[in-house]
């Protein structure tokens, strides 16, 4: 098997190899939120590479949060928002869609963002960025705030768990030991009021598709963040599917498993277009809007037969899992950016790595749906 040289999937092509219903359901009447904290976004670029994928260019509004703004962004475009927009307007191309532009400014700019698309009552909002998580952030308590807020609302908040691997430390873009030697998660991926969606790599098996943990690291690139919550108690929700999972640090610490669902994040296996010009791109920030999109499609689904939209799922989504066929197990692979490092293995079921697996899109789709 081999992965290398992995060729780049359109987000179409993604979305139709786990089976998500395109040709039923566009995202119409659907507001998704896209956070983004870096970079230049010019429309009439973003319009023009749309057209370069033929894709039709969605209803999109970019709001920036502060005036503050555009001291803290950076000078270059952004290739993590223009993966997340492109991702859901292949998906949702009907939908509502509005870029959150806050500060990049190490805290508060994030948590505004997020505060200003919970404060528009989105119906789902994708999250690519996060940091390690510290007890002593204060704006962790603000943000943790806001996301309650979009739970109580009915808001399902996507967040990709990280490409650190599981000490979630980075020399660019390769995943290597932290600093004190410890495995860590990202947050905002590890809140309790969050979905959040880890990085799994296709392996090239013949004409075979084999579904692993993305771990690259021996190629000095990302790995999969994932692991155990040092800031936050193992849910409710999640006690009795995780209950065997320890943090790798002291084999003792029971606390928040991350991530919750997993899909297509290796480096170079997404194709997108950014300044009129094809480019590969991947990592988690890719899975965080392929489930917002998903969602959003089940919200339109719900929808039409006269339901709520989905809202805050783990709870539901955890039995459904323990219960159905709704995901691929991935049972190879793992997360630590070097051998004998703190970190996670895939298992049978439920694990650090990739949490439930990748969607079974089909039946994932209808399950959700059919909820009350």
């Amino acid at each position: 098997m081999q992965d290398e040289f992995f060729p780049g999937w359109l987000p179409i092509q993604v979305a139709s190899h786990y089976g998500f219903p395109l040709a039923d359901w566009d995202g119409a009447g659907q507001k998704i939120a896209i956070i983004s904290l870096g970079g230049v976004l010019d429309e009439s670029e973003l319009q023009r590479d749309f057209r370069a994928m033929r894709i039709v260019w969605p209803d999109l509004r970019i709001v920036d949060v502060s005036d503050a703004y555009e001291d803290w962004q950076d000078s270059g475009p952004t290739a993590e928002t223009h993966l997340d927009l492109e991702v859901i307007g292949t998906i949702c191309p009907a939908a509502t869609i509005t870029i959150y532009r806050g500060a990049n400014d190490g805290g508060p700019g994030f948590v505004d963002a997020v505060r200003h698309a919970v404060a528009d009552d989105n119906d789902v909002i994708s999250i690519s960025w996060g940091h390690t998580e510290s007890a002593s952030d204060f704006d962790t308590i603000k943000m943790e705030n806001v996301l309650e807020t979009a739970a109580r609302n009915g808001i399902t908040v996507c967040v990709a768990s990280g490409d650190g691997g599981s000490s979630d430390a980075r020399d660019g873009f390769w995943a290597i030991p932290a600093d004190d030697g410890l495995a860590h998660v990202q947050y905002p991926a590890s809140s309790p009021y969050v979905l959040a969606c880890g990085g799994t790599q296709l392996m090239l098996n013949g004409d075979d598709h084999v579904e692993v943990v993305w771990n690259n690291t021996t190629m000095k690139r990302p790995a999969t963040g994932g692991g155990v919550s040092d800031l936050f108690e193992m849910p409710d929700w999640q006690a009795s599917h995780a209950a065997d999972i320890a943090s790798a640090n002291d084999n003792t610490r029971k606390g928040r498993v991350i991530p919750d669902v997993a899909a297509l994040a290796a480096g170079g296996a997404w194709e997108m277009v950014q300044d009129g010009k094809p480019t590969v791109a991947g990592g988690t920030s890719a899975v965080a809007p392929l489930f917002a999109a998903l969602v959003a499609l089940c919200n339109q689904s719900r929808a039409s037969s006269g339901k709520n939209r989905l809202g805050f799922v783990n709870d539901r989504l955890y039995s459904l899992a323990r219960s159905g066929d709704l995901f691929n197990n991935i049972r190879e692979g793992h997360n630590r950016p070097v051998a004998g490092y703190p970190g996670y293995d895939a298992q049978d079921g439920f694990d650090a790595c990739t949490g439930w697996g990748s969607p079974k899109t089909f039946a994932l789709f209808q399950a959700l749906v059919d909820l009350d």
